[in-house]
Order: C-alpha cells, then sequence, then structure tokens
C-alpha cells in the first residue's frame, strides 16, 4: 500500500513508516520530507531490505524542523528510544556509534563504538550511522575547527584546511582550544542559545579591545551557529511538541502583522539585497517566503547592468524595476536589506498600481525596522517573534546574494588566469 504522499510538507523534518498494526518499523530524516518520502515508491534499486521494508508501510507520520542539524539529532534521539526494526538492520555496522570527546589536556573528538564512558569524558549518541555521525561532525567542524590527532611535532591535513586549530602550539592555543571544546559539548547537548549570548559578550570585548580579527571570527561563528536553524530547539521540544515549526512560524507571523499594522498576515514575502565590491560585479537577490517559510523555487538573482560605481539605491532601484515587469505573483510584504534611504529609493520605484504593497527596510546595525508611514524606526526586542522572523528573511537574501556575487567573481578570476 502507498500512504499517501501530497500532504506531506516539503521541508526538513523526520518521517516515520509504520505497518498496519501501528508499528514503528523505520525513522528517516530529510531536507525534504515529502521528496525522499516519495522517492521510496518511485526507486526500483532499493535493495532487498528497503523494498521488504517499502511492502510493510501503511502510513506516514513526520515532525517538522527548522534544520538539518536538528533532523539528526532528533533522527538519533527516535532511532536510540524506540530501536525500529528497519533502523536496526540498515545499520552499516553491529554496534551503535558515538562522538567522544576525551578528558586528554587536549582534547580529542572521535568517533566511537559504545564503550564504558570513562569520567570526565563526554559522550552524545548514539547515532544511526558512521554516516550520520560524520555529518554532525563535519557541521560542528565548520564552526569550531577541532583536533583528533596526537602529534605535536606534525600538524595534520586539517591545520592547513583551516579545520584543526593546531592546540600544540603554545599556552595560549592549548587555552584557546581548551574553550573552544567546551562551545563543541554546549552545541552537541543542544544549548545554542547560551552559547550564542557567550559568543557575543565574546565578540563585544575583543572588538572593544581592537583585536577586531578574533572579533569577527567570533561573529562568523555565531552566524553558522544561527544558520543552523533559525529558532535552535531540541529533539525532546520537538517531541514534546510535534506542531512546533508551524506554531512557532505562525507565532511569528501574527506578531508581524501586528507590529507593521498589516490587515491580514502576509502570505508572500520578498525580500532584497545586494553584494559587490567597489560596485565590482554587483550583485542583487530575491527570496521569497510563503507563509513564513523560503521557497526556494522562487528565489531569483541580478546581475546588476545600468551602474558600475557603488550606489545601492540604484542597485536597488535596478532591481525592483526588473522585477515587477515580470508578471510573478504580488508579495504582501516586502523587505529591503538597509535603511531609510534603501527604502526610499525602493518606494519611488515600485509602480504605482503596486502602492497596497507593505515596503520596509531592516537596517543590520540596530536592526531597525524602518517604514513610510512612521518618522522614526521601530525598534523591537532580540525576544520578538516579528524581529526573529523578518531577520531570518533578510539573512536569507544576504546569503543569497552574496553566495550569486562569489560565483561571479570566482568565474572572472578563471577568465583573468586563462
Amino acid at each position: 500500500m502507498k500512504p499517501s504522499i501530497d500532504s506531506l510538507p516539503d521541508s526538513p523534518g523526520i518521517y516515520k513508516f509504520y505497518n498496519a498494526q501501528n508499528n514503528l518499523l523505520y525513522v528517516g530524516k530529510s531536507i525534504s520530507i515529502k521528496k525522499r518520502v516519495a522517492s521510496y515508491f518511485t526507486n526500483k534499486n532499493l535493495g532487498p531490505k528497503m523494498s521488504l521494508l517499502v511492502a510493510k508501510i501503511d502510513h506516514v507520520e513526520f515532525i517538522k524542523v527548522f534544520s538539518e542539524f536538528e533532523a539528526l539529532l532528533l533522527e538519533a534521539e527516535l532511532i536510540r528510544t524506540n530501536q525500529p526494526f528497519f533502523n536496526s538492520q540498515a545499520k552499516d555496522d553491529k554496534s551503535p556509534i558515538y562522538i567522544k570527546v576525551t578528558k586528554d589536556e587536549i582534547p580529542q573528538v572521535q568517533l566511537v563504538r559504545k564503550q564504558k564512558q570513562k569520567r570526565g569524558e563526554f559522550l552524545k549518541g548514539p547515532f544511526p550511522s558512521t554516516k550520520e555521525t560524520r555529518s554532525i561532525l563535519k557541521i560542528i567542524r565548520r564552526i569550531f575547527p577541532f583536533c583528533h590527532h596526537r602529534n605535536p611535532q606534525k600538524p595534520c591535513l586539517y591545520v592547513h584546511l583551516r579545520l584543526c586549530p593546531y592546540p600544540y602550539e603554545n599556552a595560549d592555543s592549548k587555552i584557546k582550544y581548551q574553550k573552544t571544546i567546551r562551545k563543541i559539548k554546549d552545541l552537541l547537548s543542544t544549548k545554542s542559545q547560551p552559547l550564542i549570548k557567550s559568543l557575543t559578550k565574546e565578540m563585544k570585548k575583543a572588538a572593544g579591545e581592537q583585536r577586531y580579527e578574533t572579533a569577527n571570527e567570533i561573529k562568523k561563528q555565531i552566524e553558522k551557529i544561527q544558520s543552523l536553524g533559525a529558532s535552535f530547539r531540541t529533539p525532546r521540544e520537538f517531541l514534546e511538541q510535534p506542531t512546533l515549526v508551524d506554531d512557532l512560524t505562525t507565532l511569528r507571523l501574527q506578531a508581524l502583522k501586528t507590529q507593521l499594522g498589516l490587515e491580514k498576515i502576509p502570505k508572500r514575502i520578498e525580500c532584497y539585497d545586494v553584494s559587490n565590491i567597489s560596485g565590482k560585479l554587483a550583485t542583487g537577490s530575491m527570496v521569497v517566503f510563503i507563509n513564513g517559510k523560503s521557497d526556494k523555487s522562487q528565489y531569483r538573482r541580478f546581475k546588476i547592468k545600468l551602474t558600475s560605481t557603488p550606489n545601492d539605491y540604484q542597485m536597488l532601484k535596478e532591481i525592483l524595476s526588473r522585477r515587477f515587469k515580470n508578471d510573478w505573483p504580488k508579495p504582501q510584504l516586502i523587505i529591503i536589506d538597509g535603511g531609510r534611504g534603501q527604502l526610499n529609493a525602493v518606494l519611488s520605484t515600485l509602480p504605482k498600481s503596486n502602492f497596497e504593497i507593505k515596503v520596509i527596510s531592516l537596517a543590520k546595525r540596530f536592526e531597525e525596522i524602518y517604514t513610510k508611514d512612521k518618522t522614526l524606526p521601530i525598534s523591537l526586542p532580540k525576544e520578538s517573534p516579528a524581529r526573529q522572523l523578518a531577520q531570518e528573511i533578510r539573512d536569507e537574501a544576504h546569503r543569497f546574494a552574496i553566495t550569486y556575487h562569489r560565483n561571479l567573481r570566482s568565474k572572472q578570476l578563471l577568465l583573468n588566469k586563462s
């Protein structure tokens, strides 16, 4: 029997397969629940074990999450507590795998099989497979480079790739690395919010002491942690409230509607940003959020054509002008990355027929919202659901714009070399 696929969400999360007796057969995770579940019924090369699983599936349940990292941890927790038969059969090894942080003077981050935990060691797991566990460590390593070799005389390849801090260099590097290990433990223990607060304090201190390179490094760590999910949550929270993603999204949309004085919750939100270096290879981005969630199929990118000088106002005017020449669905809300100047530039460009569209700008420095009908900007606390949603959308537009800009720069460098 093929369960209904159409009702499944095209978003990150975990899925659970049940048989007709309501026994849990298998737990999996994906960045798109709908596409992943559908693949089981369209792939003709599943192998004997997965083919047997598909034949037994009666219905599917799912839990949406905010990020791939949350999905990995939630999947591991569900497999640990339920021990589904087909997860046990599909394991890549006979025993479950854990992430261990040793208690050495230079702690090592390792993958280990089930063993007796020694005093002072940190053990997280079990995880369903080596592949899944390495995916988790790969994500963490991009944020906090760690060490897993014990040769102080010879730096390993990861040092050269800047994925290992080489804590053997001197006493200061050892102390710094021990602090990094504590941050890794917090992240694995899903204590991301206290971690972000601690990092923010470190960043401000470094900036105040004019250690700008260190401050910038910490800022990037914060951004990477935040990119794991707009609101990082623990497996327990998702299990206690399976509709958590939808509930929080609705809360944020309602708060945004109230703060901006909108008549209805905005179904379609578009956000625009520009990226350039001294006006060269300038790019623009348009990201689209439908019902509070990103819809990457509707993202658009623009190569700036009309100006080669660093003029954000003119670039935004060009982007919006080109956007409204297309017969794309109209948004109820437009967000611009910038302040009052960027807002006015966009307002002067919008066709008169689109006067009913609410347009706001969000300035990075103080995260203040500028609107057409208010002289002073709207200042919301960090905890505000409306501010969190606006920031998430703005940050996604920035990521999309700068990614395209970097791609163009890389192509230009290749052309120059040739």
